[in-house]
C-alpha cells in the first residue's frame, strides 16, 4: 500500500522553495509535520522533482541523504517538552532540503524532458551481443543518451528492479572518476526512489543518472584503477564462486583487509588480500565492504578538523566504501563484485596520500564530560548530543553517545540527531557532504556484521560528529 504522503499536494511547498521565501516555507511544512506525515517520504518527493534542474548531482545525493537522515529519526523517543509534537524534529531537515533544492528547482522550471525511446534486451537477439556488453560500452564510450535509453528498457520490461540497479553497478566495477561520486549518486539515487516508492519517478532518476555514470568518461583516470582492472579481468580473480559455495560465512576473515588497505603496499596486494578474504578464507563480500567502510573512517582520524576541505575529499572512501557495501545488500549478481576491489584500492589510494602530507591528528579521545551527560534516558541524552554539537564539543558529544549505546538505545535514532546537527553547516559551501558522512557512518553502524561484533567501531561515530560539528554554518536553522 502507498504511502499517503505519496498523495499530499505539495504545490504550495514548492512554490515557496522556489520562491525563497523560508517563512512561507517553515510555515507550510510545520502544518505537514503536526499532520504527523512521514518526513523522509514527504523530502524524497521535494528530491525527485529538483532532479531535472540538478546538473552535478550533489542536490539529488544529498536530498536522498536528508530523506534517510529522516527515517533515522521515526524512531527517536518523543521529546520531554510535551508540548512539541515529535514529528516537527525534522523540520531542520526540511529547511535544508528546500535550501538545496531551490537552484535545482528552478532551474528545472527552464528545462523539458522528453522521455527517450527505450532499448528493449530483445533488440540484441540476433547480435551475440548481451545487454551487459552494450550498456558498458555506452558507460564508457559517454553516450548518455544510450545510457539512458537501456536503463529505460529494463524498467519498461517489469523486470525486478534489482535487475536495473545492477546494470548500473556492474558498469563502474572497473573504472572510476570524480572520487567515486558515480556509484555514490547511483546508490543514492535508487535510496531516494526508495523513499517514493518508486513507481512512475523512475524515468526522472534515470535521466539524472545516466550523465553522472559517464561523468569524465573518456579523462585519464587514476592510475591504480588501471591495475585493479587488470587484476581483476584474469579468471583467477573471480569472486563469482561464492555464489555456489555452501559453506558458512566466516566474516570475522574480513579483518585482515583493514591491515593491507591502511598501508603502502601495492594496489595488487591489496586486490589480493581481498580476493584471499572472500575466496580462499569465506568472508562475505559484504563483511569485507563493512571493513573497508570502517578503515576509511578510521583514516578520517588522521586529518585535523581545522583542514575541512581535506576532512571533505578523505570522506569519499567512506562514502565510497559505504556505496559498495549496500550494493551488495541490494544485488547478489556476480556482476557487480569487482567493486569491492576498487573500493580497497581508492582507500589504500587514499592513505597513502594522508600520510605523505605527514597528518599528525589524533582521534577524538573522550573523557568525562565537559557538561551534563544527560543520564540514562534516551531522549535526555540525545537532546543533550544536539546541544554539545551546537557547541562544537565533539568531545562531550562523544561521551554521551557511548553512554547512550552502552545503555542499549536505539542506534538510528542517535545517527539521525546528529544528522539534525548537521543541517546546521551550510550546504551550499560543502556541496551537502556533512549531511552525506553522517547518514554513511550511521548506515555502517547499524549493519556492521555480527560476526565482528568484538570490534571497534567508535570511528563512524567519530566520523559523523565530526562532520556535523565543524562545518561552515548560516542562520537558516533557527537556534
Amino acid at each position: 500500500m502507498a504511502a499517503v504522503e505519496l498523495r499530499v499536494d505539495l504545490t504550495a511547498l514548492l512554490d515557496a522553495i522556489v520562491a525563497g521565501n523560508t517563512e512561507r516555507v517553515t510555515l507550510i511544512t510545520r502544518e505537514l509535520l503536526a499532520e504527523d506525515r512521514n518526513a523522509d517520504v514527504l523530502i524524497g518527493r521535494i528530491g525527485i522533482q529538483a532532479l531535472l534542474g540538478d546538473e552535478d548531482g550533489h542536490v539529488g545525493i544529498t536530498i536522498g541523504s536528508l530523506a534517510m537522515i529522516a527515517r533515522m529519526l521515526r524512531v527517536r523517543p518523543a521529546p520531554l517538552d510535551q508540548q512539541i509534537p515529535p514529528q516537527t524534529r525534522a523540520l531542520p531537515l526540511f529547511l535544508r532540503a528546500a535550501q538545496i533544492a531551490a537552484p535545482a528547482l528552478r532551474a528545472a522550471q527552464t528545462k523539458t524532458y522528453t522521455e527517450p525511446e527505450a532499448f528493449f534486451p530483445s533488440e540484441l537477439l540476433d547480435s551475440g551481443k548481451s545487454m551487459n556488453e552494450v550498456i558498458n560500452q555506452a558507460v564508457q564510450q559517454g553516450d548518455t543518451r544510450q545510457v539512458e535509453r537501456m536503463l529505460l528498457g529494463f524498467y519498461g520490461t517489469g523486470a525486478d528492479y534489482r535487475t536495473l540497479e545492477v546494470r548500473a553497478y556492474e558498469a563502474l566495477t572497473t573504472t572510476f572518476h570524480n572520487n567515486g561520486h558515480p556509484l555514490i549518486a547511483t546508490i543514492r539515487g535508487f535510496q531516494l526512489l526508495d523513499a517514493v516508492e518508486w513507481a512512475k519517478r523512475v524515468p526522472a532518476l534515470l535521466h539524472w543518472l545516466a550523465p553522472l555514470l559517464t561523468a569524465q568518461t573518456g579523462t585519464e583516470q587514476t592510475a591504480w584503477i588501471g591495475e585493479v582492472h587488470s587484476y581483476a579481468v584474469e579468471p583467477a580473480h573471480s569472486l563469482a564462486s561464492i555464489r555456489t559455495r555452501l559453506a558458512a560465512p566466516k566474516d570475522e576473515n574480513a579483518l585482515a583487509v583493514r591491515d593491507a588497505v591502511l598501508s603502502n603496499t601495492n594496489t595488487t596486494q591489496v586486490c589480493q588480500t581481498i580476493f584471499d578474504a572472500i575466496i580462499k578464507n569465506g568472508a562475505t563480500p559484504r563483511a569485507v565492504a563493512s571493513v573497508l567502510a570502517l578503515s576509511a573512517a578510521e583514516l578520517l582520524q588522521q586529518v585535523d578538523d581545522s583542514n575541512r576541505a581535506q576532512f571533505i575529499d578523505v570522506a569519499h572512501g567512506l562514502l565510497y566504501a559505504s556505496a559498495t557495501r549496500i550494493v551488495f545488500s541490494r544485488v547478489q549478481d556476480v556482476e557487480a563484485l569487482n567493486l569491492i576491489y576498487t573500493a580497497g584500492a581508492y582507500i589504500n589510494a587514499l592513505y597513502k596520500q594522508v600520510t605523505a602530507q605527514n597528518q599528525k591528528a589524533q582521534p577524538i579521545i573522550p573523557s568525562t564530560p565537559t557538561t551534563g551527560s544527560g543520564g540514562m534516558i534516551a531522549i535526555t541524552q540525545l537532546e543533550t548530543i544536539e546541544e554539545l554539537l551546537k557547541n562544537k564539543d565533539t568531545r562531550s558529544a562523544l561521551a554521551t553517545a557511548q553512554r547512550y549505546l552502552n545503555l542499549g538505545h536505539d542506534a538510528r535514532a542517535l545517527f539521525g540527531t546528529i544528522g539534525l546537527g548537521a543541517t546546521r553547516n551550510d550546504a551550499s559551501i560543502d556541496q551537502g557532504h556533512s549531511l552525506q558522512i553522517v547518514q554513511a557512518a550511521g548506515e555502517e553502524y547499524v549493519a556492521w556484521p555480527r560476526a565482528l561484533a568484538g570490534t571497534n567501531i567508535d570511528a563512524f561515530l567519530q566520523a559523523a560528529l565530526r562532520a556535523a560539528a565543524f562545518g561552515q554554518r548560516d542562520t537558516l536553522i533557527p537556534e
